[in-house]
């Protein structure tokens, strides 16, 4: 089951929340829609499962498995949505939760009651909750009611699945083990999935391919290998986790940005265009003499050991503060100290200029 959207806008007032968006999600893919507050993912989620329309255009659509339901009635859509608060009904056990929307359908169209208790029971055990179908929401946990509200988007048995900042509610180990579950989940399931999230690490575990928006509109779209080492534009770039920015420009044979100079052919820049050099933290490394890549001098002004990387923060001595990441085996071979002057070298970087990578 694809989702296609074309010609997608949506205003509120003078805020135009989306600007002429298009997207197809393949069947079976799960998506992640990533961007900061603001950027339209949630606007976009909400029009897709019909909670929201788009502002009119003949030209509008919305495809589910290449039919146009941009005029049907949320109801009608068979759309799974899961809420970041998971809207559950207090009054009612999980069982219950799990039931109601197979309950509810039109007589003609409602299963049996045994048919509502096997798929109820099934889900549970999708669920891992087998055990707890008597429980009332406030007797789970955060991540257990999570899995109950999926459970019960589930039970219509929707032919796509959208949610909506699923996680943001819980706290960190919580979410972690909850993305390692829905991933594991829709391995077996294969529903096609969309789903909201501003957490970058999230969209990059959980996603077959990365949908980064800002401002109303698609930044880029590829998988989180794609988007996270080949950013297309300066706002993936920066979004896509912490970098190391200097302002430049680039002159008849050689660009300079703050303390490194670089050959302006490898940059792809012409002559006399400003540029903007930037550098990731794990993409720089610390140095007691030059091996040939561009380096400069700095002074280790904080060393935090803690964790999988050895984070180093470097002052160039014009007031410009780095952040490098090394290895712990880097950091030990190199052994800086806190007050000391070394060389940071350049191992991989990325220029822009008017917002087009190079």
């Amino acid at each position: 089951m694809s989702i296609e959207v074309h010609n997608i806008s949506k205003s509120y007032g003078n805020f135009q929340a989306l600007k002429n968006v298009a997207l197809r999600v393949e069947s079976g893919e799960l998506v992640a829609l990533l961007g900061p507050s603001g950027s339209g993912k949630t606007t976009l989620l909400r029009i897709i499962a019909g909670l929201d329309m788009p502002d009119p255009n003949p030209d509008t659509q919305v495809l589910l498995s290449d039919e146009d339901v941009a005029g049907q009635h949320v109801s009608s859509r068979q759309v799974g949505f899961v809420f970041q608060h998971y809207a559950l009904f207090r009054h009612m056990t999980v069982y219950d939760n799990i039931a109601f929307g197979l309950r509810v359908r039109p007589r003609r169209e409602r299963p049996s009651r045994a048919a509502i208790a096997e798929k109820v029971h099934r889900l549970l055990h999708l669920i891992q909750l087998e055990n707890l179908g008597n429980r009332y929401p406030a007797q789970l946990s955060g991540g257990q009611r999570q899995r109950v509200a999926l459970a019960r988007a589930l039970a219509i048995e929707p032919r796509v699945l959208l949610l909506d900042e699923p996680f943001g509610a819980l706290d960190a180990r919580v979410r972690q083990d909850l993305r390692d579950w829905l991933r594991r989940l829709h391995d077996e399931i294969h529903i096609t999935s969309v789903f909201v999230t501003h957490d970058q690490e999230e969209a990059l575990e959980l996603a077959n391919r990365v949908v980064v928006m800002n401002e109303g509109r698609i930044e880029q779209i590829g998988t989180p290998d794609e988007v996270f080492h080949h950013p297309k534009t300066e706002f993936v770039m920066r979004f896509m986790g912490h970098v190391n920015l200097f302002h430049g420009r680039v002159e008849s044979d050689k660009a300079v940005f703050g303390p490194w100079e670089l050959d302006r052919h490898a940059t792809g820049q012409a002559p006399g265009q400003d540029a903007r050099l930037f550098v990731r933290p794990h993409e720089m490394d610390i140095l007691r003499e030059s091996d040939g890549r561009p380096v400069a001098n700095a002074v280790v002004k904080r060393i935090r050991s803690a964790g999988p990387y050895v984070k180093v923060e470097l002052d160039l001595g014009s007031g410009e503060v780095l952040l490098v990441e090394l290895s712990h085996d880097r950091f030990n071979a190199i052994q800086p100290k806190v007050g000391e002057q070394i060389l940071v070298g350049l191992r991989k970087t990325r220029v822009f200029a008017e917002d087009y990578v190079i």
